[in-house]
């Protein structure tokens, strides 16, 4: 018998197991953007490791990338900050917590939800997703959430950009979530980033700095760094 999610009746999330079942309550309008003019757009696509609001409910009280003591630390910001200065330019970005896509990916309607920000014809798009996916209950699941994957890289393919997109497996390391991660990724040209093995090295988290087990277990300063430095690498290859 699977354990259950007393709220909704889902299976349990990594999320859950983390005991971060409480984060992204309010991600349905959770966004943060510079839409001045630039010269190249990112957008960055995750959870509340990404961009979580204030929640003093569980001793969050910013909003940026949970755990990170300071917006410029979380490791959004310090991709933003690592493209700026690869490409000597200003960028125009758009953070987005998309927490309603794990939770309800076979439903979620890209192109309705995201219709702005498809409409920028970015540059780059990171995608970051997986920790709040329900346990699949077979390969239909399975199936379903990796090509609503692809279909999310595949609505900003459709630009004349034609982006550099990078998938990044989820930070609490499951093997199976960061497979799918990885087939969709090769499904749709986009670019993979394995980030599972920082999950499991505690040094990475924020471990001692809340009481609450949920946000003491999401990237400290070192995992967001790490995170960054990885994806930026990936972002930055010919």
């Amino acid at each position: 018998m699977s354990l259950l999610n007393a709220q909704n009746t889902a299976p349990l999330s990594d999320a859950a197991k983390m005991k971060s079942e409480e984060m992204n309550q309010n991600a349905a309008s959770f966004l943060a953007k510079r839409s001045d003019k630039g010269d190249f757009t990112i957008l960055i696509y995750g959870n509340s490791i990404t961009l979580h609001e204030p929640a003093p409910q569980i001793g969050w009280n910013n909003s940026w990338g949970m755990a990170a003591s300071a917006p410029e630390k979380d490791y959004a910001h310090l991709v933003i900050a690592g493209m700026e200065a690869f490409r000597k330019q200003k960028p125009v970005f758009r953070v987005r917590n998309l927490y309603l896509l794990e939770r309800n990916y076979r439903e979620y309607d890209v192109e309705a939800n995201l219709k702005e920000d498809i409409a920028l014809g970015p540059d780059y798009v990171v995608i970051a997703l997986g920790e709040n996916v329900p346990v699949f209950a077979d390969a239909e699941d399975e199936k379903a959430y990796r090509d609503k994957l692809v279909v999310l890289a595949k609505a900003f393919q459709q630009s004349e950009k034609k982006p550099v997109i990078v998938f990044r497996s989820p930070f609490w390391n499951n093997p199976l979530k960061s497979r799918l991660t990885k087939e969709a990724a090769d499904m749709c040209g986009a670019r993979f980033v394995e980030a599972g093995k920082l999950g499991d090295d505690d040094a990475n988290k924020a471990i001692g700095l809340f009481e609450h087990q949920g946000v003491a277990g999401h990237p400290g300063d070192l995992g967001m760094k790490r995170l960054a430095e990885m994806i930026l690498a990936v972002l930055q290859e010919k």
